[in-house]
């Protein structure tokens, strides 16, 4: 059966070194982003005067990829230190069918699908919300219960419609939370994803919610049409562009 593995820059070490040993033996195309890459075992030892914690033990892939990334700070290896950045040159290794993967901490997907960015409306909705986005948060779950009670949304697949924006912008007049109305529409993408959200979950519970999120999901929409007549790895990989 082909696997796609989906990744993002928070992955733990465990899930880093199984995505690797999937990469390395091409029994499986990653996903997404370039994960953390924390791949170190550390003890703390307490001396006199407080703790040095040391690092023991590197993790890496079944061909020699260190898991673990090197930070800016020298000799540094906590979870807070900033990691190098991707711009800098990455070792190249070999999988088993000869394909090219990237060293140098974390794993890099054979396929790149970007986190999704916020545009500049939406960037625009949320200054001028500032310190009132708890309370804009609060008028959606409002308005969300306000629907499960009415019955107004009778599937988890609805789409949020103009009326629902039209709804959320007087209750938040309301609630004396001013933003200037073309401000508000031209942000109507991210409405949409936090009002569907929050409707979901109030109406149709939790598992409803995570199965729309699953649905927005540009990682996973990638991960289906990879997968898409593939019916064995090397089919799957084959598939691979890059």
């Amino acid at each position: 059966m082909p696997l796609v593995v989906l990744t993002d820059s928070g992955s733990a070490s465990a899930s880093e070194i199984v995505a690797g040993a999937l990469q390395d033996h091409d029994r499986a195309l990653i996903v997404g982003t370039a994960t953390y890459g924390k791949g170190s075992a550390q003890r703390v030892f307490r001396i006199r005067d407080g703790a040095v914690k040391l690092t023991t033990a590197l993790w890496y892939t079944p061909n020699g990829r260190s898991i673990n990334r090197p930070r800016s700070t020298d000799g540094a290896d906590d979870d807070d230190d900033a990691a190098q950045p991707d711009s800098i040159k990455r070792p190249e290794f070999k999988t088993d069918a000869g394909r090219t993967v990237l060293g140098g901490g974390g794993i890099v997907p054979d396929v790149v699908v970007a986190n999704r960015v916020a545009s500049k409306h939406e960037r625009a909705l949320q200054e001028a919300l500032g310190a009132n986005v708890p309370k804009f948060r609060d008028v959606m779950v409002d308005y969300a219960i306000s629907l499960k009670a009415s019955r107004g949304v009778s599937s988890p697949d609805f789409e949020v419609t103009p009326a629902m924006r039209d709804e959320l912008y007087r209750r938040l007049q309301s609630r004396g939370i001013v933003v200037e109305r073309a401000v508000y529409d031209s942000a109507q993408s991210l409405v949409n994803h936090a009002l569907g959200g929050q409707i979901t979950r109030f109406v149709f519970g939790t598992q409803a919610e995570y199965a729309r999120t699953l649905r927005e999901d540009v990682a996973l929409a990638k991960a289906r049409e990879l997968l898409r007549d593939a019916p064995t790895p090397a089919d799957l990989v084959r598939r691979q562009k890059r």
